[in-house]
């Protein structure tokens, strides 16, 4: 089974029960992290393409840049989630989110942000196309 199929079948069963039970988004969770272990393989450059094209309505990458509608995403790998100063995240996201933000991680949000955490303001963002992923994990892991 594919990367692809395997987050395919995990988001088609997440909606399929209605996504909202903490233990089944915690499962996706971590199956999408066990799942996408090659995150290193990216092409930051084309990451901070696919970042101006995809993110930047919402985020900075910029050190000590605003937030937005999301926050400033610079430094973001290795945070506790919701730590960016300034930020107010959703009490869904500020009650749920209990995890550094690792590759794996990073790249498991962008793939699935409404089924890891079931009322997050992120929620309208319908996640990224897989061929960006990598690319824009790598971009992020630049940002120190």
């Amino acid at each position: 089974m594919s990367r692809g199929s395997l987050r395919g079948g995990l988001y088609a069963n997440a909606i399929r029960s209605g996504g909202a039970q903490g233990t089944f988004a915690l499962a996706v969770f971590v199956l999408t992290c066990l799942a996408g272990a090659a995150q290193a393989d990216g092409d930051a450059a084309k990451g901070k393409a696919a970042f101006v094209r995809q993110c930047a309505i919402c985020h900075t990458d910029d050190k000590g840049g605003d937030n937005r509608f999301g926050p400033n995403l610079f430094g973001i790998v290795g945070k506790k989630a919701g730590t960016v100063p300034g930020f107010a995240y959703t009490n869904a996201f500020k009650n749920r989110a209990n995890w550094e933000w690792t590759e794996d991680a990073i790249g498991g949000w962008m793939m699935f942000p409404s089924t890891m955490i079931p009322g997050t303001a992120m929620a309208v963002f319908q996640g990224i196309a897989e061929r960006d992923r990598d690319d824009l994990v790598a971009y992020l892991v630049t940002l120190k």
